[in-house]
C-alpha cells in the first residue's frame, strides 16, 4: 500500500491535474455525474488485463513473432502502425495504445527501434483509425447516440477521413530505415490451458464492457478475478495514477461547463460550420476531445463540423486525447532514464505537424 501511494504522489501528471481540478472548483461547480464512471471502470479493466498479458509473457512472444516475420525496420514500423490503426477501429484507441506500446518496448529490447517517434506515430494513427467506426472511441459512441445517427450515415462521414489517414500512414512508413532486422529465434512459449481459457474468456468480457455490450462493472470484476487466479502481483502493478488523472479531467470539464461566462461564450461561438470546427478542435487541445464532444454538442445540431473538430482535435497536445496521456504513461512505465521530456518534445512536434495537415484536410471536407 505504501509503495502504491508513493507512486501516485510522485506522479507529476496526476499532481498537475489535481491542482487544476482544485482551481476549477473555485470558479465552477461539479456534480457526481460529471465523472464518467463507465470510462473509469473500462480503463481500469483494460489496465489490469494488459498487466496479466505482460506477466504471462504473451506480449514478449508477440513482439518476437513480429520480428520473425519482418525483414527490416520499415516493415516492423509499418506492421505496428497498421495494427494501431486497424486495431483502434474495433477495440478503441485506448486499447490499441495499452496493448501495443508494451509490445514496442519488447521489440526494442531485441532490435533497436526509434521508439519515441514510433510510439508517437502509433498514437496519432490510433486516434485517426478509431474515428472510422462508431465503437472506435468514446466520442463517436456518444455522438452517434446523441444525434441518433444511422450506421450508414456515420460511415459517409468517417470513411473519407479514414482513407486519407491510411494513405498518410503508408507515406509515413517510407520515412523509416530499411536497415535489416536480424532474425531471432522465437523462444518456445507455454501457458497452462486453464490460464489460456480463463484469459481468453476474460478478454472477451472486458472488450464487451468497453464496447458497452454488457455492463462495464462486469468487465472490472472479471479482470480482477482473473488477476487473482493467475498472479496477485498484478494488483501492485496497476497504474492507479492514470485513473485518478482521468477523474481530475472530468472534474475540470464539469466545472468549466458551468461557469456562466464560458457557457454564454460557447453559445454565441457555435454559429457556423467553420466556427464549430475550430471551437471543437481548440477546446479538445485543452480539455480533451471526449469532454469537448459532450460539452459542445449541447450548443449545435451540426454533426459534421463537430465530428471533424473533435476527431482532428485529438491530435496536438498531450491532453487532446486520452490515448495521448496513456501513451505518455506507458512510455514512462517502460523507461528507466529521464527521457520523458524528449518524448514530450518529439510527440508534440509530430502531433502539431499532423494537426496542421489535417486542419487543412478538415476544412476541405467542410467545403
Amino acid at each position: 500500500m505504501a509503495s502504491t501511494l508513493k507512486r501516485i504522489f510522485s506522479d507529476k501528471t496526476f499532481l498537475f491535474t489535481f491542482v487544476l481540478a482544485l482551481i476549477s472548483l473555485i470558479f465552477g461547480t461539479v456534480r457526481a455525474s460529471d465523472i464518467d464512471l463507465k470510462t473509469i471502470l473500462a480503463l481500469l479493466s483494460l489496465i489490469i488485463l494488459i498487466s496479466i498479458f505482460e506477466i504471462l509473457g504473451i506480449l514478449k512472444y508477440f513482439a518476437a513473432f513480429i520480428i520473425e516475420k519482418c525483414q527490416n525496420l520499415r516493415q516492423v514500423a509499418l506492421v505496428v502502425l497498421l495494427l494501431s490503426f486497424f486495431g483502434s477501429m474495433f477495440f478503441t484507441n485506448d486499447v490499441a495504445i495499452l496493448t501495443l506500446v508494451p509490445i514496442v518496448f519488447n521489440i526494442d529490447r531485441k532490435v533497436k527501434l526509434p521508439k519515441i517517434g514510433l510510439i508517437s506515430l502509433m498514437t496519432i494513427y490510433a486516434n485517426l483509425g478509431s474515428a472510422i467506426t462508431p465503437i472506435g472511441n468514446p466520442q463517436n459512441l456518444y455522438l452517434v447516440s446523441y444525434y441518433h445517427l444511422k450506421l450508414l450515415d456515420f460511415f459517409k462521414l468517417s470513411l473519407p477521413l479514414g482513407l486519407v489517414s491510411l494513405l498518410t500512414l503508408f507515406l509515413c512508413a517510407l520515412l523509416f530505415s530499411k536497415k535489416a532486422v536480424s532474425q531471432l529465434e522465437n523462444k518456445a512459449f507455454s501457458i497452462k490451458k486453464q490460464e489460456l481459457y480463463l484469459l481468453g474468456f476474460t478478454t472477451l468480457i472486458v472488450l464487451f464492457g468497453v464496447l458497452a455490450l454488457i455492463p462495464v462493472w462486469i468487465s472490472l470484476i472479471a479482470s480482477l478475478f482473473c488477476a487473482y487466479l493467475i498472479d496477485k502481483k498484478v494488483y501492485k502493478q496497476i497504474d492507479y495514477g492514470i485513473i485518478l488523472t482521468f477523474i481530475n479531467f472530468f472534474i475540470i470539464v464539469g466545472a468549466l461547463g458551468r461557469i456562466p461566462l464560458i457557457h454564454d461564450w460557447l453559445r454565441q461561438l457555435m454559429s457556423t460550420d467553420i466556427s464549430i470546427f475550430f471551437a471543437s478542435l481548440l477546446s479538445s487541445q485543452v480539455i480533451s476531445n471526449v469532454p469537448a464532444a459532450v460539452l459542445l454538442s449541447k450548443f449545435t445540431g451540426q454533426l459534421s463540423p463537430l465530428y471533424l473538430g473533435v476527431t482532428i482535435g485529438g491530435l496536438g497536445t498531450l491532453v487532446a486525447s486520452l490515448a495521448n496521456l496513456l501513451a505518455l504513461r506507458q512510455y514512462q512505465l517502460n523507461v528507466k532514464d529521464q527521457s520523458a521530456l524528449k518524448f514530450f518534445g518529439v510527440f508534440t512536434l509530430l502531433n502539431v505537424l499532423y494537426l496542421s495537415i489535417f486542419i487543412v484536410i478538415g476544412l476541405l471536407f467542410l467545403k
